[in-house]
């Protein structure tokens, strides 16, 4: 008997968020959850832009076939993304996450980019089938921090890849095999970025609506901080149930005209009212000079000081938002950490370098490279000194592989003995030398030096 999906889902805005910036697609071949990101420079947008291109895929296809549509609508969001961005300013810096599968009744095809997730629920075992694109899933690998820590990292929102227009920021791809009774949650991080595993997986025994209920209860109590969207899907033997649908804010916004969308409110006209008859121009003529004199000068004076005073408390609070903010770059040839933010005004540089560093930018790993010169943002110096730390770690093991390279260490070869001079017998024919029973000695064969391995990382 074929297999075959049943499948529920739902999406919110959770507790703190003014608006879900979260989409999702569901239909009996192909479940999808796409996690907006650019706050006001539309990240809704983005998520309905992803949701709209992976639906104008969705269909029966098998295999590979599966994975090269996925890429496919993933590239096309970026592209989409890409041409907003370039029209309209306002939306520089929006992005997707996408985490989904297609089905084709024997395997999945899995996509990923970002730090939504999918699992899978099988005889008791909770599995994660997706790598979140995060710093903090880098440090989770590296067993320098635990999952439960990541969740309350400094650096838990720095994602490292998503669909943004960018052509270096590729998904994930991969087919999965499925098997009756497996069931599927696929969820965007307003769960899985408050929760670990362990907590989520405690919860997918049951009924489907139960689970996806529960779910949803748990993000909600562990503070809704963010936007809730999560799938929860049964892989069983006979018919699928439920019907394509599309949730969040791909299902509220007008993808046909994207810039009306999330442009500004058009200006509101002033209140219409009679003019002036020819009286009352008289009577403002006539009015005492002395007093219309006071009221000009009354209003001169607003007109200066209240832009003056309105200047000097933003300039405060930018002051103090300045202060408050700490990044990793590079200070020429090496390492800083910088107070401030990496901007100028008229030429001025509004950030100092607070702790300097003699670690090179140029013996980090190329990837890590690249994110220095981009610069990483941090919370709190605290936070800054140890992305220094784990910097300094990775420039000392690149340093270390070229100087290996560079001075393989070859085996010890044994030294060669000089052959000692003939013995004559008193018959007069030559002793043998070299072993007491007279034998020739072996020649040592020299062993060829070790080459090192390539490294991998520099």
């Amino acid at each position: 008997m074929p297999l075959a999906l049943r499948f529920v889902a739902h999406s919110e805005v959770g507790l703190v968020r003014k608006n879900n910036q979260d989409s999702a697609y569901v239909s009996p071949t192909m479940l999808v959850v796409a996690d907006g990101m650019g706050g006001a420079a539309a990240g809704d947008l983005a998520s309905a832009i992803a949701v709209r291109e992976l639906r104008a895929v969705d269909s029966e296809r098998t295999g590979a076939d599966m994975l090269d549509a996925l890429e496919e609508a993933i590239n096309a969001a970026g592209a989409a993304i890409s041409e907003l961005t370039e029209a309209d300013p306002r939306l520089d810096g929006m992005g997707s996450t996408v985490c989904g599968a297609m089905f084709d009744g024997s395997r999945l095809g899995l996509a990923n980019i970002g730090d939504s997730r999918a699992y899978r629920y099988r005889d008791g075992e909770f599995v994660r089938l997706t790598r979140d694109h995060s710093w903090v899933q880098t440090l989770v690998d590296e067993g320098r921090i635990t999952e439960a820590e990541a969740l309350e990292h400094p650096h838990r929102s720095l994602i490292l890849r998503v669909i943004n227009g960018q052509p270096n920021h590729l998904p994930d791809l991969e087919l999965v095999d499925a098997v009756a009774g497996d069931r599927l949650m696929i969820c965007s991080d307003g769960l899985c970025g408050f929760v670990t595993d362990e907590v989520i997986a405690a919860r997918m025994d049951g009924d489907r609506e139960a689970v996806l209920a529960s779910l949803v209860d748990l993000a909600l109590h562990e503070g809704g901080q963010d936007n809730i969207t999560i799938i929860v899907a049964d892989i069983v033997e006979g018919e699928p149930e439920g019907t394509a649908r599309v949730l969040g804010a791909a299902a509220s916004l007008d993808l046909d005209n994207p810039l009306e969308t999330t442009g500004e409110q058009p200006p509101v006209a002033p209140a219409a009212g009679p003019r002036p008859g020819p009286e009352d121009v008289e009577l403002i003529r006539y009015a005492p000079l002395a007093r219309r004199r006071a009221s000009s000068r009354v209003k001169l004076l607003l007109l200066v000081l209240l832009p003056l005073l309105a200047i000097g408390a933003g300039g405060w609070a930018w002051y103090s938002y300045v202060q408050r903010q700490y990044y990793l770059g590079a200070d020429k040839e090496t390492l800083a950490i910088f107070q401030g933010v990496p901007q100028q005004v008229f030429s001025v540089p509004l950030s100092h370098v607070v702790v300097p560093d003699t670690t090179r930018v140029a013996d980090l790993p190329l990837y890590y490279q690249e994110q220095v010169r981009g610069t990483l943002p941090a919370e709190s110096l605290d936070g800054a000194k140890q992305t220094l730390d784990f910097l300094r770690e990775k420039a000392a093991a690149c340093i270390k592989q070229r100087e290996d390279r560079q001075n393989p260490t070859p085996s010890p070869t044994p030294a060669t003995t000089s052959p000692s001079p003939s013995v004559t017998s008193t018959t007069g024919t030559p002793a043998a030398t070299g072993t007491p029973n007279g034998s020739p000695s072996p020649t040592p064969t020299p062993t060829a030096p070790t080459t090192p391995e390539a490294p991998t990382e520099c």
